[in-house]
């Protein structure tokens, strides 16, 4: 009976592992790509002298490869909590980027009008 036990337990333990794992991949990955590609569209505008729908649409692109990019390593990496740490300090980044770039932006608009 206590093999049988864990053996439930392992299989449980691993699924929910497995689980977690394609959340972090899905739903962090994606959140991390939305706030660098935000920013990069941001820093492409400012300091890239592109228009602003050039600058999202070339950033919306490489946000594909990125999100490309998080998913494989995502599933490469061997630790789950680097995988949660990377994804978070990537999107607390981007989206700390974005605030600090959206007045800047602002401003250029006001002016160039």
């Amino acid at each position: 009976m206590t093999n049988r036990r864990q053996q439930l337990t392992t299989a449980w333990y691993r699924r929910s592992a497995v689980a977690v794992r394609v959340l972090a991949a899905v739903v962090g990955g994606y959140a991390c790509t939305v706030a660098l590609a935000g920013s990069g569209a941001q820093l492409l505008a400012l300091l890239g002298g592109m228009a602003r729908s050039d600058a999202v649409i070339l950033a919306a692109m490489l946000g594909f490869l990125l999100y490309l990019v998080l998913l494989l390593w995502s599933f490469a990496e061997r630790k789950l909590w680097k995988i949660w740490a990377w994804l978070l300090a990537g999107t607390l980044f981007g989206m700390g980027l974005q605030y600090w770039l959206t007045p800047l932006l602002a401003a250029r608009t006001l002016i160039e009008r």
